[in-house]
């Protein structure tokens, strides 16, 4: 379920960015600066839900497949959003799945997997290997 989550907001918050961009800011041009920010959304938005999930994470391994997949999802989603829009040149698409793909994938994966080290540091391990704090003995004893 967190991964359809994740998956949900991060490739429905780029389609309502795009059309966003599309309606209400159309161009002739290439809009790089509308791609840039794209990017740095990707990025931020996958460095703080990282840092989320690895604050409350017990184990890293889960977390971070999760967060790979999400990547290799939104990576490949790229390109066949373009193709779908821009015209069906099958040419395009796979250099776009050989070049864009990955490097939207890391833009995803990266931050995540940064934020997730930095969340699990600061607040992770939140599962005690004794139970939870309450259940731990004294050193007096048990009152």
């Amino acid at each position: 379920m967190k991964l359809l989550v994740r998956l949900v907001a991060i490739l429905g918050g780029g389609l309502l960015y795009s059309f966003v961009m599309t309606t209400f800011f159309p161009t002739e041009d290439a809009d790089i600066g509308a791609g840039l920010i794209y990017f740095g959304l990707l990025i931020a938005v996958s460095g703080l839900w990282g840092m989320w999930d690895g604050s409350r994470a017990e184990r890293l391994p889960p977390v971070f497949v999760r967060w790979a997949v999400v990547a290799v999802v939104v990576g490949l989603s790229a390109p066949i959003e373009i193709w779908a829009k821009e015209g069906r040149d099958f040419g395009v698409l796979w250099d776009d799945l050989a070049f864009l793909s990955p490097f939207v994938a890391g833009l995803v994966l990266a931050p995540a997997a940064v934020g997730i080290g930095i969340g699990y540091a600061i607040g992770g391990r939140s599962a005690s290997p004794l139970g939870s704090p309450h259940q731990h003995p004294t050193p007096e004893g048990d009152r």
